[in-house]
C-alpha cells in the first residue's frame, strides 16, 4: 500500500489550497442524499476512512450525521478544523478497529484506489465490513478500468493562490497496465509570497483502477453486495468515459 502519512508530509499544507474551487459542498449534499436513499438514517453514523483534512466529513456532519473520520496522515489530521459531531481519529483504513458500529463507511476522492494491492484492497474491505451490521453501507469511489484505459492518464498542471501562497502542482502519470496502476508523480512549487521564497518538493502516488467484477468480487468475499454503481455525482451508467464510479454495497 502507498504509506499516506509519508506521501501527504508535505503537500498536507497547500491541500485545502489545491481544491478550494473543488465543489465539496455539491459533493457533500449528493453524497448525503446518496446515503439516504440507501436507508442511512437522518443523524446515522458514518465512518470515513480516508478523511483527509475533513472536508466532507464537516459538510456532512452540518446535514446532521455523526462522522468519525479515520486517516494516517498526522500532517493532513493536523490542517484538519473541528466540528462537534466530527471525531477525528488518525488510523490505517487496511488494520483500525473500533468497537462502535455503523451505520455506513464511506471513502470518498478515490481512496480505495490508493490500495494498490490486492491484499491491502482486501483489507480496506474487511475493515469495511468489520464496521457494519446488517443492511449497512459501504459506499466508496474508484478510478474505473474500462474508463483509465479508453481516456488515458494525461499531464496535468494546476496553479492556485491565495494571500499567502501560491502553488503550482504538475502531474505526470505512467502506467503499469499488467498491475492496474498508475503511478502519478507529482511535483510542487510552493511560493511563500510574504518573504518570496519558493520552496520545489515531489511526491509519487500510486493509483489501481478496478473493474465492477473486480469491486464486486472484493465485497463479496467480505460479506458485502453491490446494490449500486453509477458516475460519481453524475448518475451514469458506468463505461469507458466514466472515471470515477461510485459504488454502493450492502452488508449482507
Amino acid at each position: 500500500m502507498t504509506d499516506d502519512k509519508e506521501i501527504f508530509s508535505s503537500s498536507a499544507a497547500v491541500y485545502n489550497l489545491l481544491y478550494q474551487d473543488r465543489d465539496t459542498s455539491g459533493e457533500a449534499h449528493w453524497i448525503g442524499e446518496e446515503l439516504r436513499r440507501h436507508g442511512v438514517p437522518e443523524t446515522g453514523r458514518i465512518l470515513e476512512l480516508g478523511t483527509g483534512t475533513g472536508r466532507h466529513a464537516r459538510l456532512l456532519a452540518d446535514q446532521g450525521f455523526a462522522v468519525t473520520g479515520v486517516e494516517p496522515s498526522s500532517d493532513m489530521l493536523e490542517k484538519a478544523l473541528e466540528h462537534p459531531r466530527v471525531t477525528y481519529l488518525q488510523g490505517d483504513g487496511q488494520t483500525i478497529r473500533l468497537d462502535t458500529p455503523f451505520d455506513a463507511v464511506i471513502s470518498l476522492f478515490h481512496v480505495v484506489s490508493y490500495q494498490t494491492s490486492l491484499a491491502a484492497a482486501h483489507a480496506f474491505f474487511a475493515t469495511a465490513s468489520a464496521h457494519l451490521e446488517a443492511g449497512g453501507v459501504f459506499a466508496f469511489d474508484v478510478w474505473y478500468s474500462p474508463a483509465v484505459h479508453a481516456l488515458k492518464p494525461e499531464e496535468r498542471i494546476v496553479s492556485r493562490e491565495d494571500a499567502a501562497l501560491q502553488v503550482t502542482r504538475h502531474a505526470r502519470p505512467t502506467e503499469n497496465v499488467a498491475d492496474s496502476l498508475v503511478d502519478v508523480h507529482f511535483s510542487y512549487e510552493v511560493t511563500d509570497k510574504s518573504r518570496g521564497v519558493t520552496e520545489e518538493f515531489s511526491e509519487v502516488h500510486s493509483m489501481r483502477h478496478f473493474s465492477s467484477t473486480e469491486i464486486a468480487l472484493l465485497s463479496e468475499a467480505h460479506g458485502l453486495e453491490i446494490t449500486d454503481s453509477q458516475e460519481f455525482m453524475s448518475g451514469a451508467k458506468p463505461s469507458r468515459d466514466t472515471w470515477g464510479v461510485w459504488f454502493v454495497a450492502r452488508k449482507v
